[in-house]
C-alpha cells in the first residue's frame, strides 16, 4: 500500500540518518557529514526509487525553508541592503559568466553548463544561518552582510527559475517565454506579500490569542504548506514559497515564538532533506566522475571566495569582513538542488549532469562546517590579503588620553557606551558597520570607522593612551588581533574580552587578558542568583555558591 511504502521510506531515511549522525559524533566530526554519507552509502542498499526520495527531499525542503525564512527579515536587509543587493546580484552574475566559461572548456554543453552554473553561484541560507548562530555571529557586521546577501540570492531564484523553460523551449520567442515566467513569477511573489501584509498579521495573532501552542504551529505549517500550493500552481518552486510565507510570518509579533515551536521541525527536516540529498547522488555516476566532481567542487569553492572578496572590498568592506564574507559564502545552496531538479525535468539538465551538480553542491556543503571551525587560522594565513583598511576619523576628532576605546558598537557596547556616557567617562567607538558609525556620529560620540583588528585604527583611536580597551565585538579574530597589537604597544592598557562560547572563554583568557566576560554565563549566574534569594537563602550563602560556580567555570579545560 502507498501509506505502507511512505511510512517505510521515512523510516528508513531517518534510521540512516540517526546512524550516520551518531557515527560522526563518535568520530568527533559533523553530524551533517555523517547524514549525507549515510544517504549515499544508503542508496547502495535500500530499495527506494529515486521518485520516492526526491518526493520526500521536496517536502523536507519545503518546511527547512519555511523555518530559515522565519529567521530573516527585510529589516536586516535593509541595514545592510546596500552592499547585499549590489554585492549579491554583482556575485551571481559574475560567477556564473565565469563558471560556465570553465565548464564549457571542461566539456559541459549549452544550456547544462549555464544551469550548473547559476545553480553554483548561490549560497546556503540554511548551513551559513545556523552556523553563524552557533558562533554568535549574526549580529557581527560580516553576519548581517552575509544574511542579507543570502536573503537577495534567495529571492533571486524566482527569476532563473522562470528563465529555465526558455531556455529549451524551441518554439516562440527566447525572450517572450522568458518574459512571460517572470511576469508570472512576480505577480504571484507581490501578491503573497501582499496578502501576507494584511492577512498573515492578522491570522496568527487571532490564533495567538487563543493561547494554544498547538494551534499556532498548526496555522503557521498551513500557511508553508498553503503558499507551497499556491506558488506550485503556477509554476514556481514551492519550496520558494515556503521560505516566502516564512519572511513574511517573521515581520509579525508572534514570530519569536512560531520560531521556538517549530525549531525541533526544522532540525528533523534538515536530517531529513541531507539524507535525501546523500541518496540523489548516484554512486555510478559518483565514482566514474570522481575525479572530475572533486575538481569543480573546489573551483567552485574558490571562484567565488575570490569574487565575494574582490565585491565587498570595492564597496568598502575590506580588510577581515570581506574574507570572512568569502569564506563564509563560498558553498553552494539548498536552493541550487532545487535549480537541478527543475532542470533535469525540464529538459536543461541531462540525467548525467543533474546528479554531478547534486555532487558538487554536497562537497562544498561538507567542507562549509570544516571552513568556518577553521575561519580563525584560514584569515591569519590571508593576512597579507586583507590587510590595509583605510581609516576615517571624524574632523574635529579630540585627541583623548586615559579614555576607553569600545570596539563593536551593538547590543553589548551600546549599552558599555550609555553607561560610559552618564558618567561622563571620555571614550571612542571603533566600528565597521556605516549605519552603526552614522548613528555613533548623530550621538555626538567620537568615532573610528574601520577593522578594529588593523593596527592604524586601533592608533588613530589613541590606543597607547588609553586607560582600557573593550573588544565588544563577537568575533574571536578580531578580538586575538586587537589583544595582541593592545599587549604589544600599549601593554598597560587594561583589555576586557567579549567571549560566546567556551572555547573561546579559555582562548581569551589563555592570552592574559584582564577581563573575559561571557554574557550568557553571566545572564546564568543573575537567574541562579535570582532563584535562591525567592527560595529564601541568604545573601552570604547565595554569593558563596556564585562564587564556587565561577571557580568552577575558570577551570574548565
Amino acid at each position: 500500500m502507498l501509506e505502507e511504502q511512505f511510512i517505510r521510506n521515512l523510516f528508513l531515511l531517518i534510521g540512516l540518518a540517526l546512524v550516520g549522525g551518531i557515527i560522526a559524533k563518535l568520530l568527533r566530526g559533523f553530524t551533517l557529514i555523517g547524514f549525507i554519507i549515510a544517504g549515499i552509502l544508503g542508496s547502495l542498499i535500500i530499495p527506494i526509487s529515486v521518485e520516492e526520495v526526491e518526493g520526500l527531499a521536496q517536502f523536507g525542503l519545503i518546511l527547512l525553508l519555511f523555518s530559515v525564512g522565519l529567521e530573516l527579515s527585510f529589516k536586516r536587509l535593509l541595514r545592510v541592503g546596500h552592499i547585499a543587493f549590489v554585492g549579491a546580484v554583482t556575485q551571481m552574475v559574475l560567477v556564473t559568466l565565469i563558471l560556465q566559461l570553465i565548464l564549457s572548456l571542461i566539456g559541459f554543453s549549452y544550456p547544462y553548463s549555464l544551469v550548473l552554473a547559476l545553480g553554483f553561484s548561490l549560497s546556503s541560507t540554511a548551513i551559513v544561518i545556523k552556523l553563524l548562530s552557533e558562533r554568535g555571529e549574526l549580529e557581527s557586521i560580516s553576519g548581517e552582510i552575509m544574511v542579507g546577501w543570502l536573503l537577495v540570492q534567495d529571492l533571486a531564484v524566482i527569476p532563473i527559475m522562470a528563465f529555465l523553460p526558455a531556455l529549451i523551449n524551441r518554439e516562440g520567442s527566447f525572450f517572450l517565454v522568458t518574459g512571460q515566467s517572470l511576469l508570472t513569477a512576480l505577480i504571484l511573489v507581490s501578491l503573497v506579500f501582499f496578502m501576507g501584509k494584511l492577512l498573515v498579521p492578522f491570522l496568527i495573532h487571532s490564533v495567538a490569542q487563543l493561547n494554544s501552542r498547538e494551534l499556532l504551529v498548526a496555522a503557521s505549517i498551513s500557511l508553508a504548506l498553503g503558499t507551497a500550493f499556491l506558488t506550485s500552481l503556477f509554476g514556481v518552486s514551492p519550496a520558494l514559497g515556503a521560505f516566502l510565507a516564512g519572511v513574511v510570518i517573521s515581520e509579525t509579533q508572534e514570530n519569536h515564538a512560531i520560531f521556538a515551536e517549530t525549531r525541533p521541525l526544522r532540525d528533523l527536516f534538515v536530517t531529513l532533506f541531507f539524507v535525501t540529498l546523500g541518496f540523489l547522488v548516484t554512486p555510478s555516476v559518483l565514482i566514474s566522475n570522481f575525479g572530475l566532481i572533486v575538481f569543480l567542487a573546489f573551483v567552485v569553492l574558490i571562484v567565488k571566495s575570490l569574487v565575494i572578496f574582490g565585491i565587498t572590498n570595492f564597496l568598502g568592506y575590506k580588510g577581515k569582513t570581506g574574507a570572512s564574507c568569502a569564506l563564509g559564502l563560498s558553498q553552494v545552496g539548498e536552493f541550487s538542488f532545487v535549480i537541478f531538479l527543475a532542470g533535469r525535468s525540464t529538459g536543461a539538465l541531462s540525467s548525467q549532469a543533474a546528479p554531478i551538480g547534486i555532487a558538487i553542491t554536497l562537497i562544498t556543503l561538507l567542507l562549509t562546517p570544516v571552513i568556518f571551525k577553521y575561519q580563525s587560522l584560514i584569515l591569519r594565513r590571508l593576512k597579507i590579503l586583507t590587510s590595509g583598511v583605510g581609516v576615517k576619523k571624524e574632523k574635529g576628532f579630540p585627541e583623548f588620553k586615559n579614555h576607553i576605546i569600545v570596539c563593536g558598537y551593538g547590543r553589548v557596547g551600546g549599552w558599555i557606551g550609555k553607561a560610559l556616557g552618564a558618567a561622563r567617562v571620555p571614550f571612542v567607538v571603533i566600528d565597521y558597520n556605516y549605519a552603526t558609525v552614522g548613528k555613533v556620529r548623530m550621538m555626538g560620540i567620537p568615532v573610528v570607522y574601520g577593522d578594529p583588528s588593523e593596527p592604524e585604527v586601533l592608533e588613530a583611536a589613541g590606543i597607547r593612551f588609553a586607560k582600557a580597551v573593550i573588544v565588544a565585538i563577537p568575533d574571536l579574530v578580531t578580538q586575538e588581533e586587537v589583544i595582541s597589537y593592545t599587549q604589544n604597544v600599549a601593554p598597560k592598557v587594561k583589555i576586557i574580552a567579549r567571549a560566546h562560547l567556551d572555547e573561546e572563554w579559555e582562548k581569551l583568557t589563555a592570552l592574559k587578558v584582564d577581563k573575559v566576560v561571557q554574557p550568557e554565563f553571566e545572564a546564568a549566574l543573575t537567574i541562579i542568583r535570582d532563584i535562591f534569594l525567592t527560595m529564601g537563602k541568604s545573601k552570604e550563602e547565595v554569593a558563596e555558591k556564585i562564587k564556587g560556580l565561577r571557580v568552577s567555570h575558570s577551570l574548565i579545560k
